[in-house]
């Protein structure tokens, strides 16, 4: 489907739908956002492949997507998400279903990958050899179309299976949930003063070299959304935080760094030097106090424990993986959460997982009640 009248008569015809299955083809390595080469949508029976290189104006394809009584079926759908809410201006599916995590929550497999799930419902193994293809490029042979519409037909095979299972083993609105969980954590907005919180090793930092990280990491966002380039190709974060230490004056001590590549050097250093020096984003609030190494905590190893022995009492009432309920990181982004920042950076970040929605009811309190400071 090439243009534009066609992909509004297809959605038109196909009103009312209450469900599509949906997959995209996309390219992301040398570009900060995704850059989309196709869309595959099985709605009501009928899959066709979308492209979005000669259509004009997909925002039929976006509203039906987004549409609050339109189910979107999606597997892994991370980066599918991101996409939907780039391409449509900031909007996003209002009631998505994985497979992946309906997989997980009926004990199917964790983290259970599409082939795997094509093979367990449809006896079919899926042929992988167009899975390099240059999604970008134009014209798509034949058996490359094939092989991207087959995503989307098989997923919508397998949605009516994995949605009777669910409700047959009583855990329907918690992959619901857990799946709706994923398009706020793909669109959340973190604060410029707040990012170089989740700057790995930013312990490591005393307070003015993490003022110039705080700035640092601002000045990378911004920079790379406006060039549409990787946060990477600019500055990696081990190079970020050596920039943040060492404070450069110069571009020859700049270039003297690990990690700063000369590309950076030419095209952003003297940025870079502006942002140390406080020529720019100074007007963020200044950080409120050193960071120090979780681990290194008081109590740290007493209090992971617990929290992941409460998790395996969670998992076990769910009959789901630990690791759905919670992962190692998750745990330690709670305790970070609760240890390391501040009552008034809380009321302006996302909150951990462990503290929103089936997790925190099971979960929250309890945690709360253990890493409340003394």
């Amino acid at each position: 489907m090439d243009n534009d009248s066609a992909l509004e008569s297809f959605l038109h015809a196909q009103q009312p739908c209450h469900w599509i299955a949906i997959d995209t083809e996309f390219v992301r390595e040398r570009t900060y956002y995704a850059e989309l080469g196709l869309v595959q949508l099985s709605v009501n029976g009928e899959t066709v492949v979308i492209d979005p290189l000669t259509i004009n104006d997909l925002t039929p394809l976006w509203n039906t997507v987004n549409a609050p009584e339109v189910a979107t079926v999606v597997h892994a759908g991370g980066e599918d998400i991101e996409l939907f809410y780039h391409c449509s201006g900031g909007n996003s599916p209002q009631r998505i279903f994985d497979t992946q995590i309906a997989a997980t929550v009926l004990g199917l497999g964790d983290a259970m990958g599409y082939a795997r799930l094509v093979e367990h419902f449809c006896g079919v193994e899926l042929d992988k050899s167009q899975s390099r293809t240059n999604w970008l490029k134009r014209p798509l042979a034949p058996q490359q179309l094939d092989y991207a519409a087959a995503d989307a037909s098989y997923l919508a095979a397998i949605y009516p299976e994995l949605l009777r299972q669910a409700r047959q083993a009583g855990v329907e609105e918690l992959i619901w949930e857990e799946s709706q969980r994923q398009v706020s954590k793909r669109t959340q907005q973190i604060p410029d003063d707040l990012r170089y919180l989740f700057i790995g090793n930013a312990w490591q930092l005393n307070m003015e070299q993490l003022q110039r990280l705080q700035r640092l990491t601002a000045w990378r966002f911004h920079k790379a959304r406006k060039r549409n380039l990787p946060l990477g190709f600019l500055l990696k974060d081990g190079a970020l935080l050596d920039v943040a230490r060492k404070c450069p004056k110069n571009l020859a001590q700049l270039s003297a760094i690990n990690g700063v590549s000369p590309a950076t050097v030419k095209y952003s250093g003297k940025d870079i030097l502006q942002v140390l020096d406080g020529e720019r984003y100074n007007q963020l609030p200044a950080p409120q106090h050193t960071l120090l190494r979780l681990d290194d905590m008081a109590d740290y190893k007493r209090c992971f424990k617990a929290i992941k022995q409460w998790v395996g009492q969670v998992a076990e009432s769910l009959n789901v993986p630990p690791s759905f309920v919670a992962s190692r990181k998750q745990i330690n982004d709670v305790m970070f959460w609760c240890w390391q920042i501040s009552s008034d950076q809380q009321q302006r970040l996302p909150k951990p997982d462990l503290f929103v929605g089936w997790r925190d009811a099971r979960l929250g309190a309890d945690i709360r009640e253990l890493l409340r400071p003394q």
